[in-house]
Protein backbone atom coordinates (compact mmCIF):
# COMPACT_ATOMS: atom_id res chain seq x y z
CA UNK A 1 0.00 0.00 0.00
CA UNK A 2 2.91 2.40 0.81
CA UNK A 3 4.35 1.75 -2.29
CA UNK A 4 0.96 2.47 -4.07
CA UNK A 5 0.83 5.67 -2.49
CA UNK A 6 4.43 6.76 -3.22
CA UNK A 7 3.92 6.03 -7.11
CA UNK A 8 2.59 9.66 -8.07
CA UNK A 9 5.89 10.77 -6.37
CA UNK A 10 7.88 8.40 -7.91
CA UNK A 11 6.63 9.21 -11.38
CA UNK A 12 7.05 12.80 -10.41
CA UNK A 13 11.20 12.56 -9.86
CA UNK A 14 11.46 10.71 -12.47
CA UNK A 15 9.74 12.77 -14.98
CA UNK A 16 12.18 16.01 -13.79
CA UNK A 17 15.12 13.75 -13.46
CA UNK A 18 14.71 12.99 -17.32
CA UNK A 19 13.84 16.71 -18.43
CA UNK A 20 16.77 18.05 -17.20
CA UNK A 21 19.40 16.78 -19.12
CA UNK A 22 17.51 16.09 -22.03
CA UNK A 23 15.40 19.78 -21.87
CA UNK A 24 17.90 21.92 -20.12
CA UNK A 25 18.10 24.98 -22.46
CA UNK A 26 14.68 24.57 -22.07
CA UNK A 27 13.82 24.67 -18.45
CA UNK A 28 16.49 27.65 -18.69
CA UNK A 29 14.31 29.58 -20.89
CA UNK A 30 10.86 28.48 -19.39
CA UNK A 31 9.55 26.68 -21.76
CA UNK A 32 6.46 24.89 -20.46
CA UNK A 33 7.82 21.19 -21.50
CA UNK A 34 5.05 18.26 -21.41
CA UNK A 35 7.08 16.99 -18.47
CA UNK A 36 6.45 20.09 -16.72
CA UNK A 37 2.73 19.51 -17.68
CA UNK A 38 2.67 16.72 -15.96
CA UNK A 39 4.63 17.16 -13.04
CA UNK A 40 2.44 20.62 -12.44
CA UNK A 41 -0.94 18.42 -12.90
CA UNK A 42 0.53 15.64 -10.64
CA UNK A 43 1.41 18.47 -7.83
CA UNK A 44 -2.02 20.45 -8.82
CA UNK A 45 -4.28 17.32 -8.43
CA UNK A 46 -3.15 17.49 -4.31
CA UNK A 47 -4.83 20.69 -3.94
CA UNK A 48 -7.98 22.00 -3.12
CA UNK A 49 -10.85 22.97 -5.53
CA UNK A 50 -10.35 27.00 -5.45
CA UNK A 51 -6.51 26.36 -5.25
CA UNK A 52 -6.30 24.15 -7.64
CA UNK A 53 -8.34 26.49 -10.07
CA UNK A 54 -6.04 29.32 -9.11
CA UNK A 55 -3.19 27.51 -9.73
CA UNK A 56 -4.81 26.29 -13.59
CA UNK A 57 -5.23 29.74 -14.15
CA UNK A 58 -1.97 31.11 -13.30
CA UNK A 59 -0.78 28.60 -15.31
CA UNK A 60 -2.79 28.67 -18.25
CA UNK A 61 -1.97 32.72 -18.18
CA UNK A 62 2.09 31.90 -18.02
CA UNK A 63 1.24 29.71 -21.16
CA UNK A 64 -0.25 32.28 -23.33
CA UNK A 65 2.19 35.01 -22.03
CA UNK A 66 5.39 32.85 -22.83
CA UNK A 67 3.64 32.32 -26.20
CA UNK A 68 3.00 36.16 -26.50
CA UNK A 69 7.18 36.63 -25.67
CA UNK A 70 8.10 34.38 -28.01
CA UNK A 71 5.47 36.11 -30.96
CA UNK A 72 7.05 39.84 -29.53
CA UNK A 73 10.21 38.44 -29.65
CA UNK A 74 10.07 37.48 -33.16
CA UNK A 75 8.61 40.84 -34.56
CA UNK A 76 10.99 42.85 -32.75
CA UNK A 77 13.99 40.49 -34.32
CA UNK A 78 12.22 41.35 -37.89
CA UNK A 79 11.55 44.94 -37.11
CA UNK A 80 14.97 45.81 -36.24
CA UNK A 81 16.90 43.72 -38.42
CA UNK A 82 14.73 45.93 -41.27
CA UNK A 83 15.12 48.81 -39.52
CA UNK A 84 19.46 48.34 -39.37
CA UNK A 85 19.50 47.02 -43.35
CA UNK A 86 17.03 50.21 -44.63
CA UNK A 87 19.14 52.65 -42.57
CA UNK A 88 22.66 51.43 -43.71
CA UNK A 89 20.82 51.82 -47.51
CA UNK A 90 19.70 55.00 -46.43
CA UNK A 91 22.56 56.44 -44.96
CA UNK A 92 24.61 55.47 -48.13
CA UNK A 93 22.03 57.76 -50.23
CA UNK A 94 22.27 60.35 -48.35
CA UNK A 95 26.28 60.69 -48.51
CA UNK A 96 25.51 60.08 -52.25
CA UNK A 97 22.94 63.25 -52.66
CA UNK A 98 23.50 65.58 -56.10
CA UNK A 99 27.35 63.70 -55.81
CA UNK A 100 26.76 62.80 -59.68
CA UNK A 101 25.60 66.26 -60.45
CA UNK A 102 28.81 67.86 -58.58
CA UNK A 103 30.85 65.40 -60.38
CA UNK A 104 30.09 66.19 -63.44
CA UNK A 105 30.03 70.43 -63.10
CA UNK A 106 33.79 69.51 -61.38
CA UNK A 107 34.06 67.83 -64.69
CA UNK A 108 32.58 70.91 -66.47
CA UNK A 109 34.87 73.60 -64.76
CA UNK A 110 38.46 71.91 -65.12
CA UNK A 111 37.51 71.10 -68.70
CA UNK A 112 37.15 74.76 -68.97
CA UNK A 113 40.10 76.14 -67.60
CA UNK A 114 41.96 73.25 -69.58
CA UNK A 115 39.97 74.55 -72.63
CA UNK A 116 41.15 77.85 -71.88
CA UNK A 117 44.65 77.76 -70.85
CA UNK A 118 46.20 78.26 -74.27
CA UNK A 119 44.48 81.23 -74.60
CA UNK A 120 45.95 82.43 -71.20
CA UNK A 121 49.10 81.04 -71.69
CA UNK A 122 49.21 83.25 -74.94
CA UNK A 123 47.70 86.39 -74.06
CA UNK A 124 50.17 86.35 -71.02
CA UNK A 125 52.94 85.92 -72.85
CA UNK A 126 51.65 88.54 -75.69
CA UNK A 127 51.80 90.77 -72.52
CA UNK A 128 55.22 90.07 -71.74
CA UNK A 129 56.03 91.40 -75.30
CA UNK A 130 54.28 94.56 -75.18
CA UNK A 131 55.86 95.37 -72.35
CA UNK A 132 59.39 94.76 -73.81
CA UNK A 133 58.23 96.37 -76.76
CA UNK A 134 57.53 99.77 -74.97
CA UNK A 135 61.00 99.35 -73.78
CA UNK A 136 62.27 99.31 -77.82
CA UNK A 137 60.41 102.55 -78.38
CA UNK A 138 59.23 101.21 -81.57
CA UNK A 139 55.52 103.18 -81.95
CA UNK A 140 54.92 100.49 -85.20
CA UNK A 141 55.26 97.58 -82.73
CA UNK A 142 53.56 98.69 -80.08
CA UNK A 143 50.55 99.80 -82.05
CA UNK A 144 50.34 96.22 -83.54
CA UNK A 145 51.34 94.61 -80.56
CA UNK A 146 48.17 96.48 -78.20
CA UNK A 147 45.93 96.19 -81.53
CA UNK A 148 46.25 92.37 -80.65
CA UNK A 149 46.55 92.56 -77.20
CA UNK A 150 43.01 94.30 -76.82
CA UNK A 151 41.30 92.32 -78.98
CA UNK A 152 42.76 89.33 -77.10
CA UNK A 153 41.27 91.13 -74.08
CA UNK A 154 38.06 90.49 -75.26
CA UNK A 155 38.39 86.95 -75.71
CA UNK A 156 40.37 86.35 -72.19
CA UNK A 157 37.54 88.43 -70.20
CA UNK A 158 34.61 86.67 -71.90
CA UNK A 159 36.43 83.10 -71.33
CA UNK A 160 36.98 84.02 -67.72
CA UNK A 161 33.32 84.62 -67.33
CA UNK A 162 32.12 81.55 -68.94
CA UNK A 163 34.83 79.70 -66.16
CA UNK A 164 33.35 81.61 -63.72
CA UNK A 165 29.56 81.06 -64.50
CA UNK A 166 30.38 77.35 -64.75
CA UNK A 167 32.21 77.64 -61.14
CA UNK A 168 29.17 79.90 -59.48
CA UNK A 169 26.57 77.07 -60.95
CA UNK A 170 29.07 74.46 -59.16
CA UNK A 171 29.43 76.40 -56.16
CA UNK A 172 25.68 76.37 -56.09
CA UNK A 173 25.12 73.04 -56.68
CA UNK A 174 27.55 71.98 -53.87
CA UNK A 175 25.58 74.26 -51.21
CA UNK A 176 22.12 73.01 -52.20
CA UNK A 177 24.03 69.33 -52.07
CA UNK A 178 25.41 70.04 -48.46
CA UNK A 179 21.54 71.68 -47.36
CA UNK A 180 19.65 68.58 -48.22
CA UNK A 181 22.09 66.15 -46.58
CA UNK A 182 21.86 68.61 -43.38
CA UNK A 183 18.36 68.69 -43.66
CA UNK A 184 18.13 64.83 -44.08
CA UNK A 185 20.21 63.92 -41.55
CA UNK A 186 18.18 65.94 -39.04
CA UNK A 187 15.01 64.01 -39.94
CA UNK A 188 17.36 60.71 -39.35
CA UNK A 189 18.30 61.54 -35.99
CA UNK A 190 14.58 61.06 -35.11
CA UNK A 191 15.55 57.91 -34.53
CA UNK A 192 18.02 59.09 -31.60
CA UNK A 193 15.56 59.30 -28.98
CA UNK A 194 13.66 56.05 -29.94
CA UNK A 195 16.85 53.78 -29.98
CA UNK A 196 17.55 55.58 -26.59
CA UNK A 197 14.46 54.20 -25.20
CA UNK A 198 14.76 51.01 -26.48
CA UNK A 199 17.97 50.46 -24.94
CA UNK A 200 16.03 51.38 -21.84
CA UNK A 201 13.27 49.45 -22.11
CA UNK A 202 15.60 46.40 -22.97
CA UNK A 203 17.55 46.52 -19.61
CA UNK A 204 14.51 46.63 -17.86
CA UNK A 205 13.30 43.11 -20.17
CA UNK A 206 17.11 42.08 -19.16
CA UNK A 207 16.62 42.24 -15.06
CA UNK A 208 12.84 41.35 -15.22
CA UNK A 209 14.24 37.61 -17.19
CA UNK A 210 16.73 37.11 -14.13
CA UNK A 211 13.83 37.42 -12.20
CA UNK A 212 11.69 34.99 -14.29
CA UNK A 213 15.34 32.83 -14.24
CA UNK A 214 14.99 32.70 -10.27
CA UNK A 215 11.39 32.04 -9.88
CA UNK A 216 11.26 29.61 -12.68
CA UNK A 217 13.76 27.45 -10.56
CA UNK A 218 11.21 27.88 -7.61
CA UNK A 219 8.42 26.99 -9.40
CA UNK A 220 10.76 23.70 -10.82
CA UNK A 221 11.84 22.69 -6.95
CA UNK A 222 7.90 23.55 -5.55
CA UNK A 223 6.46 20.98 -8.27
CA UNK A 224 8.72 18.51 -7.18
CA UNK A 225 8.45 18.58 -3.91
CA UNK A 226 4.68 19.42 -4.72
CA UNK A 227 4.40 22.33 -2.36
CA UNK A 228 1.34 23.66 -3.07
CA UNK A 229 1.99 27.02 -1.27
CA UNK A 230 5.21 27.84 -3.41
CA UNK A 231 4.13 26.68 -6.61
CA UNK A 232 1.59 29.17 -6.21
CA UNK A 233 3.63 32.01 -5.16
CA UNK A 234 6.17 31.30 -8.28
CA UNK A 235 3.85 31.19 -10.59
CA UNK A 236 1.93 34.16 -9.90
CA UNK A 237 5.78 35.79 -10.32
CA UNK A 238 6.50 34.13 -13.18
CA UNK A 239 3.26 35.45 -14.94
CA UNK A 240 3.59 38.91 -13.44
CA UNK A 241 7.17 38.81 -14.65
CA UNK A 242 6.03 37.81 -17.86
CA UNK A 243 3.44 40.63 -18.03
CA UNK A 244 5.72 43.49 -17.45
CA UNK A 245 7.52 42.06 -20.08
CA UNK A 246 4.91 42.12 -22.27
CA UNK A 247 4.47 45.96 -21.91
CA UNK A 248 8.29 46.81 -22.47
CA UNK A 249 8.45 44.81 -25.35
CA UNK A 250 4.99 46.31 -26.78
CA UNK A 251 6.90 49.49 -26.36
CA UNK A 252 10.02 48.59 -28.17
CA UNK A 253 7.88 47.29 -30.83
CA UNK A 254 6.34 50.42 -30.98
CA UNK A 255 9.81 52.58 -30.53
CA UNK A 256 11.70 50.47 -33.73
CA UNK A 257 8.16 50.85 -35.77
CA UNK A 258 9.04 55.02 -34.92
CA UNK A 259 12.07 53.98 -36.40
CA UNK A 260 10.91 52.78 -39.24
CA UNK A 261 8.82 55.58 -39.62
CA UNK A 262 11.28 58.22 -39.53
CA UNK A 263 13.36 56.16 -41.84
CA UNK A 264 10.78 56.24 -44.66
CA UNK A 265 10.41 59.99 -43.90
CA UNK A 266 14.01 60.75 -44.20
CA UNK A 267 13.93 58.44 -47.89
CA UNK A 268 10.93 60.11 -49.17
CA UNK A 269 13.18 63.64 -48.70
CA UNK A 270 15.91 62.01 -50.73
CA UNK A 271 14.50 60.80 -53.48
Amino acid sequence: MNALKSFPLLLLVILLSLSTSTEAFAAATTELTPSIQAAFDLTAATADGPTRIKMTNLYNDLSTLKMQYNNREEQIRTLHYNNEQTLIAVRKQIKEIDLETVAQLEATVKSCKQHYQPLFDQYNALNKRIKIAKGLKNKTLNTVLQAQGDAMKILVQLARKEISDRQNQLNAAKQTRTRKITYARKTLSGIDSPQVSIKSNKSVVTSLNKRISADWSDFKAAIRKQNLTLTTQSLSSLVSGYRQIATHKQKIIELEQKISAVIANTRKQII
